[in-house]
C-alpha cells in the first residue's frame, strides 16, 4: 500500500488517520527495539507481536480505504 495514498485518506477520515498513526508508532517501536546488537528472548517475541499488530491495522487500513473508494471487499 502507498504511503501517499494513505495520508491522502487518512487527512479526510478519522478513522484512517487514528489507525495510520498507531501504524506508525508499532512501526518505531519495532525500528527501536530491532536497532539492538542481541534481542532477549522476551524481546524476539515484543518484536514479532508488534510486528502482527501492525500487519493487523494495515489490513484495516486498507478495508477501510476500499470502502471509501466504494469498492467492496470481504
Amino acid at each position: 500500500m502507498n504511503r501517499e495514498v494513505v495520508k491522502k485518506f487518512s487527512e479526510k477520515y478519522p478513522d484512517v488517520k487514528e489507525l495510520f498513526e498507531k501504524h506508525q508508532f508499532l512501526e518505531n517501536e519495532v525500528t527501536q527495539i530491532s536497532q539492538k546488537n542481541y534481542l532477549t528472548p522476551e524481546e524476539e517475541i515484543k518484536v514479532k507481536q508488534l510486528k502482527k499488530e501492525k500487519l493487523y491495522i494495515k489490513e484495516q487500513i486498507y478495508k477501510l480505504i476500499k470502502k471509501y473508494e466504494g469498492i467492496e471487499i470481504d
